[in-house]
């Protein structure tokens, strides 16, 4: 994953950014669907859970050239969980378990189309730094329940990979955006060191995500 970072990085500094004709800032308010990948490969077996959805509002800059490519950085604050439910659940109890991320995209952003619409695509990876998460209050109500995110033992930092494409609207130096976007996280939140038949050793979030985009273009190079 360090390797791909890399390449995808110096592919983004790599791009004429030094001929760049816009640069633009704006805001993204998204519907986000997460769930997690649970796998068990010492005792191959999936165990089940339920998507968490939610809303999230974004701050993004982008930075294109004359052929309509460049890069794309977001930040926003984003949270990811599941839900277990009487039908998923090892001992049929519900709740929500819930993380807070500070998520950070960097991605290469390219535009095809005419003036007024355009359609984009986007691809590159992203860094999340977690900053809440409620397994305190899931150990107090549900303290017989298997597995919990421990700070001393799991990851407070993961990365990923973001794919993004959909419309863009263009009107003069404003731009309104409808996408939907898929991340996948490369690293495990829970980092287990022991095999156990009920913890398991796979934990990749999985995001989808719907997004309205406004995005105004404040620098024009002459």
């Amino acid at each position: 994953m360090k390797i791909l970072v890399h390449i995808l990085f110096f592919l983004f500094l790599s791009t004429q950014l030094i001929s760049q004709n816009s640069i633009s800032l704006g805001i993204k308010t998204s519907f986000n669907n997460s769930n997690i990948h649970f796998y068990n490969n010492f005792f191959p077996q999936n165990i089940k859970t339920s998507s968490l959805n939610n809303f999230n509002l974004s701050l993004i800059t982008e930075i294109k050239n004359e052929k309509n490519t460049g890069i794309r950085i977001e930040i926003s604050k984003i949270k990811k969980g599941w839900t277990y439910d009487q039908e998923n659940n090892i001992n049929s109890n519900f709740y929500q378990s819930e993380f807070e991320f500070i998520n950070i995209p960097f991605m290469m952003t390219t535009y095809f189309g005419n003036k007024k619409l355009k359609i984009n695509f986007a691809l590159g990876p992203f860094a999340e730094f977690m900053i809440s998460e409620n397994s305190k209050n899931i150990k107090i109500n549900f303290p017989d329940e298997p597995f919990y995110f421990n700070k001393e033992r799991d990851n407070m930092f993961s990365y990923g990979l973001v794919a993004m494409g959909g419309f863009s609207f263009n009107i003069n130096k404003n731009h309104i955006q409808l996408l939907v976007s898929y991340q996948h996280n490369f690293d495990n939140i829970f980092d287990i060191k022991i095999k156990n038949q009920i913890i398991p050793d796979i934990s990749n979030f999985n995001t989808l995500s719907f997004s309205l985009v406004y995005l105004r273009s404040f620098y024009k190079k002459q």
